[in-house]
């Protein structure tokens, strides 16, 4: 996999299961080989359910920090943000652990209120 830059991450800059904060532009994260996946949304959530199943998410990703994030593509990642792949302080990528714990879904944008 080619990085445009790779740059460490801490839990601090976990803003949501898919979402890293960075001074720029925040990353939104993808799978290896830009496999993409969807968390529940922390901002704004739909639903009461979304807004648990987010936390829970954030908190899951925040775990597995101190990690390096991987920029895949700058701006290709909607609103500005950066495409990345993140990887926990296990190498492992996080999209994984968050699609086994079902914290995650294989969508850019998945209902998580029905």
């Amino acid at each position: 996999m080619n990085c445009l830059a790779i740059l460490a991450v801490t839990a601090s800059m976990i803003s949501d299961g898919d979402t890293v904060r960075l001074d720029g532009a925040n990353a939104r994260l993808t799978g290896i080989g830009n496999v993409p996946f969807d968390t529940p949304e922390t901002f704004r959530p739909e639903c009461q359910y979304e807004a648990e199943v987010g936390a829970e998410a954030t908190e899951l990703v925040r775990s597995l920090m101190p990690g390096k994030l991987c920029i895949i593509r700058r701006g290709g990642g909607g609103y500005g943000r950066d495409l990345a792949v993140l990887f926990g302080r296990d190498g492992e990528d996080v999209r994984e652990p968050l699609m086994r714990a079902g914290l995650a879904k294989a969508s850019k944008n998945a209902d998580w209120c029905r």
